[in-house]
């Protein structure tokens, strides 16, 4: 059975909309990044200084909070993840992704 990581970009306000589907969906755990991001519509028209201050000022003020939903699955249930999301999001932004997995490595000692 092969596997995949599945990352799901959301903004941070449908975090509990998301975690409820992949519930729903069978996936049994999964783990969050918190990111400050700037959508490339946003991004269009800016130029930013090349000094570290100017592109970190420029982040603080316009970028938006937003989450990366990882989990790793197996790949029959992706395309259902992806159904229930185009069903229940509606308008919502995500964008998601779906890293085969060649292999796990898991080093437990003392478990």
């Amino acid at each position: 059975m092969k596997k995949v990581h599945l990352r799901i970009f959301i903004e941070v306000e449908n975090l509990g909309r998301v975690m409820n589907i992949l519930a729903d969906e069978g996936v049994t755990g999964f783990y969050i990044v918190e990111y400050r991001g700037v959508s490339p519509a946003e991004w269009k028209g800016f130029t930013v200084k090349e000094d570290p201050e100017s592109a970190i000022s420029l982040i603080h003020d316009y970028a938006r909070d937003a989450v990366l939903v990882c989990s790793v699955v197996d790949e029959e249930m992706v395309e259902p993840i992806i159904r229930r999301f185009r069903d229940d999001m509606g308008e919502e932004k995500y964008t998601i992704m779906e890293i085969p997995i060649k292999r796990i490595i898991v080093n437990s000692p003392g478990t």
